[in-house]
């Protein structure tokens, strides 16, 4: 009899987020559990199912967003108000707890440890399948470790199962270079055993996919700063459109202005759509995960958009009238339903914003159409040497600020963008107005101080003068001029139980002085 104090799931690939239904429990199978097919099915979808959990959504939002100059607070917690209101991050934040991840991290490792066992076990299990499976788990755990570096700097790399994932790793740290290099090669990995398409939507959409790994890997690619191979990384996607059955859609194409909210942050699984999760309505537990960041109709945010950040749309700009509400300047994103849309922000003054049903839950992506065009394009405009590379800057930018216009509005000028000073602010504050809440902006400012060789006068300014609108947190500034200020701090519970961890070296010292 197979022990099953796994995760029992309920799978159906007509519908990806059909499958993601589930009983958490606490404890990794035992070794007697890999017997077929169905059995590793079913573990790769509980690594799925763990990443949409609260823990980790709302953690993708902390981490890529929350600090950046796209939101304020309005209504936080204790703990999001020290780290909005305060700029204090400390150790005892539980904010700062990647528990969830490393959870997500043991599952993909039992996976990619234990398949193969079922291969031997399932003579109908074949090759294919086992290597399409050990993709999917090889590209979430590199993924969940890619947002671990990028929050914590150095963290603990285990590729080592444990026999329950309330285990506590006894790791120490690995530097977040090593890391990096060892995630691309995982993800090369993970391209070759992906599957092209599934000839579902939801499926290409929710599932690990080839270009999904081709996405992912762009990414580490742009913040490894190996821009020739970002650049062909998106080549490949927009190369390789998946045709479904049935479909006259034949190549990659950004939705009309009228349709794209809708189509992309309320019904999810959209054709510009690369890889998202998609959150089940059913399991009510995470209807409300980003409610309770951005409000709803009913309930407060917790978080707002930044004065500054309405004033970078203009005002025939679609994606200000709908990613915020212009009616009390709070978040629609990922929370709204139908967006008011028009010539200008003007004909819109008195519309009404709807909002999704509280047993509604919006999918969260990871990479979109507009993600390969803009990847591209921060990859040349820091990289080019030459007036051909900085019109294709400006020819990728225009993809997404075109779209976000009415026909007949002036595009961006090329004449405008002609080295690679200019050409970098314009994909800077391009990939802003395009992924505004997504969860991408601390990222992109992370890369920025990186290539900078460090925080600079000029990007610890703008941050702190778009963020705080002259109200500041004592002593930000001095504290942004430390590189690891832009990280987490470890937290203490973490500490307390590995021996081996040590405190980022800026919270050391900082908490040391209290």
């Amino acid at each position: 009899m197979k022990y099953l104090s796994l995760i029992l799931l309920c799978l159906c690939l007509s519908s990806c987020s059909k499958w993601l239904t589930l009983t958490p429990d606490d404890e990794i199978v035992s070794d007697e559990y890999w017997t077929d097919r169905e059995d590793v099915e079913m573990a790769v979808a509980s690594a799925y199912r763990y990443m949409i959990e609260t823990d980790v959504l709302q953690r993708m939002v902390y981490f890529g967003e929350m600090r950046s100059d796209n939101l304020q607070s309005s209504s936080p917690n204790g703990n999001e108000r020290a780290v909005l209101d305060e700029g204090n991050i400390l150790s005892d934040n539980s904010i700062c707890n990647w528990r969830s991840f490393y959870k997500v991290i043991n599952i993909c490792n039992t996976v990619i440890e234990n398949a193969p066992i079922a291969k031997k076990s399932d003579s109908n299990y074949y090759e294919a399948e086992l290597q399409h499976h050990l993709g999917e788990a090889i590209f979430l755990r590199a993924l969940c470790y890619f947002y671990l570096i990028r929050a914590y700097g150095d963290v603990p790399y285990v590729t080592k199962a444990s026999a329950s994932d309330a285990t506590d790793y006894n790791h120490p740290a690995s530097g977040q270079d090593s890391i990096m290099k060892v995630l691309i090669d995982d993800v090369i990995l993970a391209k070759d055993y992906a599957i092209a398409s599934y000839s579902d939507k939801a499926l290409n959409c929710g599932r690990v996919t080839k270009n999904a790994c081709r996405a992912l890997l762009a990414d580490l690619y742009l913040t490894a700063e190996n821009y020739t191979a970002c650049i062909n990384e998106c080549n490949e996607i927009l190369s390789n459109y998946n045709t479904l059955p049935g479909s006259v859609q034949k190549e990659w194409m950004l939705l009309p202005r009228k349709s794209f909210f809708s189509s992309v942050f309320y019904s999810g699984n959209s054709d510009e759509s690369i890889f998202e999760f998609n959150l089940n309505s059913d399991n009510s537990a995470n209807c409300s995960v980003f409610t309770q960041l951005y409000g709803n109709a009913t309930s407060n945010p917790h978080l707002k958009p930044t004065t500054n950040v309405i004033t970078i749309f203009d005002d025939a700009d679609a994606r200000g009238m709908q990613y915020i509400n212009n009616t009390n300047s709070r978040v629609f994103k990922y929370v709204g339903q139908i967006a008011p849309i028009a010539e200008t922000k003007a004909d819109i003054a008195s519309s009404t914003y709807t909002y999704r049903a509280t047993n509604s839950a919006s999918n969260w992506i990871i990479y979109r159409l507009a993600d390969v065009y803009l990847m591209k394009a921060e990859a040349l405009a820091v990289s080019g040497t030459k007036a051909e590379d900085f019109d294709e800057v400006v020819r990728l930018c225009n993809m997404t600020y075109i779209r976000s216009h009415p026909e007949g509005v002036d595009s961006l000028s090329h004449a405008q963008y002609t080295d690679n000073a200019t050409a970098e602010q314009l994909v800077m504050l391009e990939r802003r107005r395009e992924f505004a809440f997504e969860g991408k902006r601390w990222f992109d400012l992370l890369r920025k101080v990186h290539r900078n060789g460090g925080p600079t006068d000029d990007v610890i300014s703008d941050l702190v003068n778009n963020k705080y609108n002259g109200t500041m947190p004592d002593g930000i500034s001095s504290k942004l001029t430390s590189m690891g200020y832009w990280y987490w701090p470890i937290y203490i519970d973490e500490i307390k139980v590995n021996k081996q961890l040590h405190q980022n070296s800026y919270y050391a010292q900082q908490e040391s002085s209290y």
